[in-house]
């Protein structure tokens, strides 16, 4: 519907056009009246108006200052003018300043409301292409403030292996998400691993506290630097530098920048971290990139609230002598992995290379020393000794370097029996849950830490910790927690023991504490719960 506004000085010319004219046929729903361009002016502030059919020449202001006033005010107004053959000139500066149209005195009503039903459809389409700009803008902004959140998801499916690869494809995602990289660029990932929060959380507590410690790095490690902190579906928080085409990361900074972010998530939120620098991979190897990444965090059992750089911690590297050492951490995860018999298959292909080569009695020590090295952190991370499967001679085999050979066939025969004893083992994920399980059970009644449970299984805290929580839907505080007040509502029960040292007997030194942890899992104080339930005499 449209909002009209007829100016004239003129009542009887006024009311000709606003009374005279049968104006039902049309869409409009009010016709306002002014006999000067103030009375217009005023009403053109009070109330919208879509049309204004307005005289000229007129006493005071003239209908060519109310245009000049209507552009400047209320832009989106179409203005229709009558004129006198007189003053065409006036008519001909109106089109010039953003006039409709005009309509010659005398009027002629049925050619003035020809011309008002022309202005009412374009009124129409300007509403209509209006309404359609702003549901543009709205959605625009939307997906402004949605972008993050779809440009993690587009990072957690290609890391679950759900987008394709192809450079046309990939090209087309990246630019449709407005990542600043293409199909070529390389991606350098930083694994955030949080050891061991220094308060107690709950569940949704800690998953807000990471979610602050993402903002951190975002700040600190990122910086003015392009790339994204996000979490992935396994839970590993982590960040992505962008590299583009002949960037080269600077590890030096990137070292420091880790540093800090440490201090302060040790200063500000009160929990450990350490942070594990990968390297520049291409997009479709940054999944195995953070696989070793893992491996590199499991294996961290003595250094934590470190930085620990991947290219330095076990990854391919070149001995004195020239010869390329392989990667013995990528080595170690498909030990992990089970697929002892195709290591086998690298040792001997990576040995017969170095035969052709010549390689020195140093570079085959070296080589000796990895493996050894990889056979004790499978074992330790597995959770037992590795003398539990070799003979001391085994492992200290000084005839082994002699040769490529000999060395070949040690080296082969220790794979074989590491990886025959880990599927002997079966030490599954499960297997490992089941012990941490047992050992919370056994020590319910003492001050439990991460760090002791993890130690209990030879394991990194940090990924214990997400380890029981993808196995168990709990986290490792919550599952104590929940285990604690279940063993104390069956004391209150069966027992007239003092409630303080009931709390005491499940693990908490500070009674208030408890208490309030109790009410809050079973709406009850000890007290009301105790007189509720309890069935002794």
């Amino acid at each position: 519907m449209v909002r009209m506004l007829v100016v004239d000085d003129e009542i009887y010319a006024l009311k000709g056009i606003t009374q005279g004219i049968d104006w039902s046929d049309l869409p409009i729903e009010a016709i306002l009246e002014a006999e000067d361009v103030a009375q217009a002016m005023r009403l053109l502030e009070e109330h919208p108006v879509d049309l204004v059919i307005s005289d000229i020449e007129m006493p005071g202001l003239n209908g060519l200052e109310l245009l000049r006033w209507i552009r400047d005010h209320r832009p989106h107004t179409l203005t229709v003018f009558l004129t006198g053959h007189a003053r065409f000139d006036y008519a001909q500066e109106a089109l010039h300043n953003g006039c409709f149209d005009y309509v010659l005195k005398p009027v002629d009503h049925d050619a003035l409301k020809a011309i008002v039903e022309r202005a009412v459809a374009e009124i129409g389409m300007r509403k209509e292409r209006q309404s359609f700009e702003e549901m543009v803008d709205v959605n625009r902004r939307q997906w402004t403030n949605q972008l993050p959140i779809l440009v993690e998801r587009f990072w957690q499916d290609l890391l679950a292996g759900r987008v394709l690869l192809s450079p046309d494809r990939l090209n087309r995602q990246l630019q449709y998400y407005d990542i600043p990289l293409d199909a070529d660029s390389l991606v350098l990932p930083v694994l955030l691993s949080i050891e061991q929060w220094e308060v107690e959380l709950e569940t949704r507590d800690e998953s807000i506290m990471e979610y602050a410690l993402r903002k951190a790095a975002a700040e600190t490690i990122l910086g003015e630097w392009p790339g994204m902190v996000l979490q992935d579906r396994n839970e590993l928080n982590m960040v992505l530098l962008y590299l583009k085409e002949g960037d080269v990361a600077d590890r030096a900074a990137l070292h420091k920048r880790c540093d800090e972010y440490v201090r302060a998530c040790n200063d500000y939120f009160h929990c450990r971290v350490s942070c594990y620098l990968g390297e520049s991979v291409g997009m479709e190897e940054l999944a195995g990139s953070l696989e070793r990444l893992q491996l590199l965090e499991r294996s961290n059992v003595s250094a934590p609230q470190s930085v620990m750089d991947a290219l330095v911690s076990g990854h391919g590297t070149t001995s004195s002598m020239g010869i390329l050492l392989p990667s013995f951490m990528d080595w170690g995860m498909m030990l992990d992995n089970g697929s002892y018999e195709e290591l086998s298959s690298r040792i001997e292909e990576t040995l017969r290379n170095w035969q052709t080569e010549s390689a020195s009695r140093e570079a085959l020590e070296l080589f000796q020393y990895g493996i050894l090295h990889m056979l004790y952190q499978a074992a330790y991370r597995k959770g037992f000794s590795i003398y539990d499967v070799f003979m001391v001679n085994e492992l200290t085999d000084a005839q082994a370097p002699r040769s490529s050979q000999q060395l070949m066939g040690w080296a082969g025969k220790s794979v074989l029996k590491m990886g025959q004893a880990l599927a002997e083992r079966q030490r599954d994920a499960s297997a490992v849950i089941a012990k941490v399980q047992s050992y919370i059970l056994e020590n319910l009644h003492t001050e439990l830490t991460r760090d002791g449970i993890a130690n209990s299984v030879y394991r990194n805290p940090a990924y214990l910790s997400r380890l029981f929580r993808k196995e168990t839907g709990y986290s490792l505080s919550d599952y104590i927690a929940q285990l604690r007040i279940e063993r104390a509502k069956r004391r209150l029960t069966d027992t007239n023991d003092k409630v303080s040292n009931i709390a005491e007997g499940v693990g908490y030194v500070h009674f208030s504490y408890f208490a309030k942890l109790f009410k809050k899992m079973t709406g009850l104080s000890p007290q009301e719960y105790r007189k509720k339930h309890q069935t002794l005499p």
